[in-house]
């Protein structure tokens, strides 16, 4: 699939190309003890970088100076919850591993949230060059 199809498509689209969501186990193997890099829709869209420890604790930086501290969660349904200590948005989806990325649709408001453009094991610097 090519990365341009890939913005548009919806998960509806995903599910009937024979993509699912990511689950529990496949998650946690994919993001724990990682720094991932990645593309939040917000206000056109923001750049950060996330270390994802083990213990379900994250350390993030975005490309607007913000450094905060925040915890997910992966239920057993393979749902993904992240909560900060901050201001940034709570919020809780399903992962889909397309093309080479991994994409977050939030299912709160039925919209694509975040993408993990780039994942790294182990912890590296957050900082947004």
């Amino acid at each position: 699939m090519s990365p341009d199809l890939e913005k548009r498509i919806t998960q509806t689209d995903l599910l009937k190309k024979g993509y699912k969501p990511l689950t529990k186990k496949a998650l946690e193997e994919l993001i724990s003890n990682t720094t991932v890099t990645g593309d939040y829709e917000y206000n056109g869209h923001r750049v950060y970088k996330t270390y994802m420890s083990p213990d379900g604790k994250m350390e993030a930086k975005n490309d607007w100076g913000s450094h905060l501290f925040g915890q997910y969660s992966i239920d057993e349904n393979g749902y993904f919850s992240v909560t900060w200590e901050g201001y940034w948005d709570e919020w809780t989806g399903v992962a889909f591993k397309t093309y080479q990325e991994v994409r977050f649709y939030n299912t709160k408001n039925g919209k694509w949230i975040t993408t993990f453009t780039d994942i790294k094991p182990g912890r590296h610097d957050l900082t947004i060059v």
